[in-house]
Order: C-alpha cells, then structure tokens, then sequence
C-alpha cells in the first residue's frame, strides 16, 4: 500500500495546479497548503480504507506475512481509526473537535466486530461510544470546553500508543501477540496525531498550521515504527519511511 502512497502523492505533486501556489518563471510548479491538506487527507483515507477492508493484505504490502488473528483484527483496528482522523482532517476546522466525538462513536461501533474478536468488552466499548457522542454534541452547542475532546483522543492515544499490556490488563482483553500489541500502538499513534491537529486548532492554529503539525507527528512515528519495530516483525524499513517521507513534504508545503 505505501507504494500506491508514494505514487499518488508524487503524481499530485507534480501536478500543474491552475490557482496561484509557487511561480516559476511565470508557471507554477508546486503544491499549496489547501491542495496538501487534501492530498494528505485523501492519503490517510486511502490507506485507512484498506488497513480496514483487508488488514491481512496490508500487512503483507509491508512485508509481513506470518499473521495472527490478534495482529489482524488490530490491524483492522488501526485502519479504522486512519479513516477516522481523514474524517477529521477533512471536517470544518471550525467544528472539527465536536465532530471528532461523533467520529470517536462511529470508530468504535464500525470497528466492534475486530475490537470485540481481541476480548475488549462490549460495555467499554459502547459506553466509550456513547461519552464521545455525547462529549461532540455538548462541544458543537458550545456547552463543553474542546480540551475535553482533545484529552480524550490524546489519553487513549497515549495509552494504546505506549502501554498496550496495561490497557490490555484494564479492560481485561485477551493476551495480544507481538504484532497485535504493534498495530494496537499504530491505532494509538493516530489517536495521538487526532489529538495534536484538535489541539492546534483549539489554541487558535489555523488549519494548515495545525495540519502541519500533525504530519510532523506522524512521520516522527512512522519513523520510530521503523528503528525499532519493523525488524522484530519482519518488516522492510522502507514502508514506514516513506510515510515519513510523505509526512515532511505536506508539513513542508503547509508551513511554506
């Protein structure tokens, strides 16, 4: 899948766009902070839609063949919670945090079948379903503070990020492989970069700044993932940097 990612990016890239972005000679030859938020979201969808639809498939892209169901259904997991934050990114920025709580609610409810199959129970989940709904209505009406939205995105990040056995023990799942517990943190990291772009927001960003941030988050992960993870699991290093790649170049270009 990265590999569709570097070519979809590198095709919009060289892309002659016809509103102002950076002149050349009297051409322009270069992306925009509109045209890369679109491109960035567009990414994270795609390959969030196929995280969800064929987790196997994807891991496989990224050199893994030896699954397991616990590496899976979290890869499942993790696939649902990209389309998440493409929903996010692509929201109005004005009212990205409220919705972010309803998003929270549909994330858990689509991906229930694979968080269900890992042994989190159903109580958990649907009551985190329903605080969120509730914490995104009472954010839109103006009736609760959005750090509340952002702490709730960041905390789980946080702890599905960087303390799998911990949240595994908490909720009393099912032991997870070394590859579950993996794309238990991937789902996490984009919890983390969720929280980071609504954080930027709230404190008054505007949306390429905080688009931009985010990306340096992701990258940063996506690197992490590959000098100290990849190699346990098999995995080419070459996957994960080029989202990094991919994430340097579109904050780059909304910071420009």
């Amino acid at each position: 899948m990265y590999k569709v990612l570097l070519v979809l990016a590198s095709v919009v890239a060289l892309k002659r766009p016809q509103h102002n972005a950076l002149s050349v000679r009297g051409g322009e030859f270069a992306l925009d902070a509109d045209t890369a938020i679109k491109v960035g979201t567009g990414i994270m969808g795609a390959s969030g839609l196929y995280c969800y639809v064929d987790p196997a498939g994807n891991l496989a892209q990224y050199g893994i063949t030896k699954t397991d169901a616990s590496g899976v259904d979290n890869m499942r997991w993790a696939g649902a919670n990209q389309l998440t934050l493409a929903a996010i990114f692509a929201a109005d920025p004005e009212k990205a945090v409220g919705l972010a709580g309803y998003y929270a609610a549909w994330n858990l409810i689509a991906s229930s079948p694979a968080t269900l199959a890992t042994g989190f129970p159903k109580e958990a989940l649907y009551g985190w379903a329903a605080v969120c709904a509730a914490l995104g209505y009472k954010t839109l009406q103006g009736e609760a503070s959005p750090w509340l939205l952002v702490g709730v995105w960041g905390m789980n990040g946080l702890q599905q990020h960087f303390m799998q056995d911990q949240t595994i023990e908490m909720y009393g799942a099912k032991k997870q492989s070394a590859l579950g517990k993996t794309m238990m943190g991937i789902a996490g990291q984009s919890m983390i970069i969720a929280a980071t772009y609504l954080g930027a927001l709230t404190q008054g960003k505007s949306q390429a700044e905080s688009f931009a941030i985010s990306w340096v988050v992701g990258g940063l992960f996506a690197a992490k993932w590959a000098f100290t993870e990849a190699e346990d699991l098999g995995a080419p290093k070459a996957g994960p940097l080029a989202w990094s790649v991919i994430s340097a170049g579109i904050a780059y270009v909304c910071n420009k």
